[in-house]
């Protein structure tokens, strides 16, 4: 009989410290995640050049030292930002993809990637138009995600349709895929990130724009 209170009493000790240890990574979870979205609004506000981890702290009103808990330094959190954006895009991206046929996937795809500029545009302003000088020099040591991230996979669904096109003979088989894939993102980039930036440009609406930058650039192929 004590051998079995004995017992019961080890297993319920343990099966509190597994509560706790649980619950200790629950609120460190939920206070990385506090200072992530405290750095991404302040980067909307004011862009990635005026983040820090000072000012980052006196946003949240914790020590310097806390937030150094959970991102090695400002590089990180902004690798993050732009990163999590790229997933945001790349799940509007992926029912576009499933599309059969190349020509209409492609339109599909490179819709899908226009909606999101326009659907959100905060995110979208701040993983693709940060000022140039400024994520140069952040992401010269490395590559903002690696090959497999959410933003590689976005642009490998264009590159392969544009692949698959050539497989059904609707392209030559010189054409360059990945050249042809950044073109095509580059001109619909350049309309809704005109639009984003000079909403009154000239009179159309994105929507239109969008439609006719599409139409133009896939009646190009050949």
């Amino acid at each position: 009989m004590f051998s079995i209170r004995r017992g019961w009493g080890t297993s319920s000790l343990r099966t509190k410290k597994i509560r706790s240890v649980a619950r200790r990574d629950e609120q460190k979870a939920e206070l990385r995640e506090k200072i992530f979205a405290a750095a991404r609004e302040l980067v909307l506000r004011k862009g990635f050049a005026e983040l820090s981890i000072r000012k980052l702290a006196d946003e949240i009103g914790y020590a310097p030292g806390t937030i150094y808990l959970y991102f090695k330094n400002r590089d990180e959190i902004v690798r993050e930002i732009c990163v999590r954006g790229f997933a945001e895009l790349f799940e509007r991206m992926k029912s576009p993809a499933e599309v059969v046929d190349p020509h209409a996937r492609l339109a599909a795809l490179l819709r899908a990637y226009a909606d999101f500029a326009v659907n959100h545009p905060e995110t979208y302003r701040l993983s693709f138009m940060e000022d140039p000088k400024f994520t140069e020099e952040m992401f010269r040591s490395a590559p903002l995600e690696r090959e497999g991230g959410p933003g590689w996979q976005a642009f490998s669904a264009v590159v392969k349709a544009v692949r698959d096109l050539k497989a059904c003979r609707k392209l030559t088989r010189s054409e360059n895929e990945n050249l042809l894939a950044e073109v095509l993102w580059a001109g619909v980039h350049g309309v809704v990130s005109l639009k984003l930036i000079y909403p009154a440009f000239p009179t159309n609406s994105t929507e239109i724009l969008v439609k006719k930058m599409i139409n133009t650039l896939l009646s190009g192929l050949h």
